[in-house]
């Protein structure tokens, strides 16, 4: 039986190819797993898979105590509904969106190069919670530690400039940093924000008006200011929709569905997909299966390869 494996695996066993770091290698191969369908076709490969993925383990069981919290320092494992990597420049802010975002503080300074590690916060997007990561400003000494790894791996990069007279500068500076990784992110344009943060800096906002006119219409950019709590909520909702995920809800026959615990998959993902994502022996066992969705559907009986919507509720018959 042929494999037949979706792109995205082969974009991830490209990235794999180019990994440097045990960290890397492993967050790499624990998405192509979880992108590889299940059948007699790939049943060779997924065992080669774990089997590297189990070597990779041990081998960063082996490393030494020091190493191991050096790295821990410079690399953050992916949680949540997806990984938020905030980038910028000294004193752009960044700590303080996240901490405006995600209600937990950061510390924040008027002096550069405050954040000297990673750290991440996690913030709740209705029903779900997405994470933030906090960067060590462009330019620290750390940065050649981190930034190519984190970079390459994040769902979203959150570019963060501080409102002044040099915006398009400053990204342009940020974009050369990026250049050399540009081949491995993750379908930048989609998953690019620009968040033009101080927003209260009123004198500066001729230059906002300049720089909006001037950047590529395939960027994203959101004026915030996490001082006076403006355009927050438009920063979430731009986070949430920039990941391209959906929520679904499982159903128990004869009970209300459970609302308060989503299984969040890709958008474009059918029945079949979300099985998986609850259980590997959903895909076998899976005989039909009925759907609700809010204004439409009520109870519907819907083929495996039905393509689901966000917040759809699912009753799943083995």
């Amino acid at each position: 039986m042929p494999a037949n494996l979706p792109p995205d695996y082969f974009e991830e066993e490209k990235k794999l190819r180019q990994a440097k770091t045990i960290d890397e290698k492993i967050s790499i191969i624990e998405n192509m797993l979880a992108i590889i369908p299940h059948h007699k076709g790939t049943d060779k490969l997924i065992g080669s898979l774990r089997a590297r993925l189990s070597k990779l383990r041990e081998e960063k069981e082996k490393k030494p105590q020091a190493q191991k919290k050096s790295e821990s320092l410079y690399n953050i494992k992916k949680d949540g509904a997806g990984q938020v990597l905030f980038i910028g420049f000294p004193n752009s802010g960044k700590s303080s969106v996240i901490s405006a975002l995600s209600g937990e503080p950061l510390e924040v300074a008027e002096y550069p190069y405050t954040t000297r590690i990673l750290q991440q916060r996690m913030m709740r997007y209705e029903d779900i919670q997405i994470q933030l990561v906090d960067t060590p400003a462009i330019g620290d000494e750390s940065v050649n530690m981190w930034f190519g790894n984190m970079v390459r791996k994040a769902d979203i990069i959150a570019v963060t400039i501080s409102l002044s007279d040099a915006l398009d500068v400053e990204f342009e500076l940020i974009l050369e940093e990026l250049k050399p990784h540009a081949p491995y992110l993750q379908k930048t344009a989609q998953r690019f924000l620009i968040i033009v943060n101080k927003l209260d800096l009123v004198e500066y906002k001729k230059y906002l008006d300049e720089f909006e006119k001037q950047i590529d219409s395939k960027y994203t950019v959101v004026p915030v200011s996490a001082k006076n709590d403006v355009n927050l909520h438009q920063l979430k909702n731009l986070i949430f929709n920039s990941l391209e995920i959906i929520r679904v809800y499982s159903k128990v026959p004869g009970k209300k569905p459970d609302l308060d615990a989503p299984f969040v998959v890709k958008k474009g993902s059918n029945l079949l997909d979300c099985a998986g994502k609850i259980h590997k022996d959903f895909i076998e066992k899976l005989r039909y299966a009925k759907l609700w969705r809010k204004g439409k559907l009520d109870g519907m009986m819907v083929s495996r390869d039905f393509i689901l919507e966000d917040k759809d509720i699912i009753e799943f018959h083995l």
